[in-house]
């Protein structure tokens, strides 16, 4: 077991308490449909986390520290998991390698832009106390704040997605690097819903370039 501790020692940031609830909530998932995606983090970058039928070595709650959580609502997950195979490793120069060499943004074979409106032509109702930021990440999918052109930009996966009100009652979404246009119309798609659903509307997104 010395192995084991003196790997564990060497990833910082992980979460481990049943019952520190800075990273993971207890109580049942609250998302619709339930866990539409897991994550966990670890030397302060976030994973992405699967359900399993058995834990992995790092993940086991009887040997490591680690605690996947809902990318929705934050739940703690208590099922067995594991950590995403396609993930590079939570350390810096792994990360750094993984990243396109001098290249700040992903720069993919998809950039498109999307307009998301409400459905009977209306503008958009005021939402106070809302934190847009948060609000437009799909909930399905690990996202994390990035530096990006619009209001609100953010990563996931491959993309950098941002988004801008330009027009009265329309916001504008770019998505640039998405892996495939069904990919970035998955995104926009999530993120037009999630906005109709806060706001009591009807959301439509349409592809207007790319």
């Amino acid at each position: 077991m010395r192995p084991l501790r003196k790997l564990f020692k060497t990833l910082g940031e992980t979460h481990d308490a049943p019952g520190d609830e800075t990273f993971a909530k207890s109580g049942p998932c609250e998302c619709s449909p339930e866990w539409p995606a897991l994550e966990t983090t670890a030397n302060g970058h976030m994973m992405r986390a699967l359900p399993s039928s058995h834990y992995s070595i790092m993940t086991n709650p009887e040997v490591g520290r680690f605690v996947a959580r809902c990318t929705g609502c934050h739940a703690r997950y208590r099922a067995p998991w594991v950590v995403d195979g396609n993930e590079p490793m939570p350390y810096d120069f792994a990360r750094e390698a993984a990243e396109p060499a001098g290249q700040e943004r992903p720069h993919g074979t998809v950039e498109a832009e999307y307009t998301i409106s409400t459905a009977g032509g209306n503008d958009w109702p005021a939402l106070p106390g809302i934190d847009f930021a948060t609000l437009f990440r799909p909930r399905s999918l690990v996202c994390e704040p990035a530096e990006g052109e619009g209001d609100h930009s953010f990563r996931t996966g491959t993309a950098l997605v941002s988004a801008t009100w330009e027009l009265a009652g329309t916001w504008v979404v770019r998505v640039e690097g998405a892996a495939s246009s069904e990919a970035a119309d998955l995104i926009v798609e999530e993120m037009a819903r999630q906005l109709g659903e806060a706001a009591g509307e009807t959301a439509l997104h349409v592809r207007v370039t790319g």
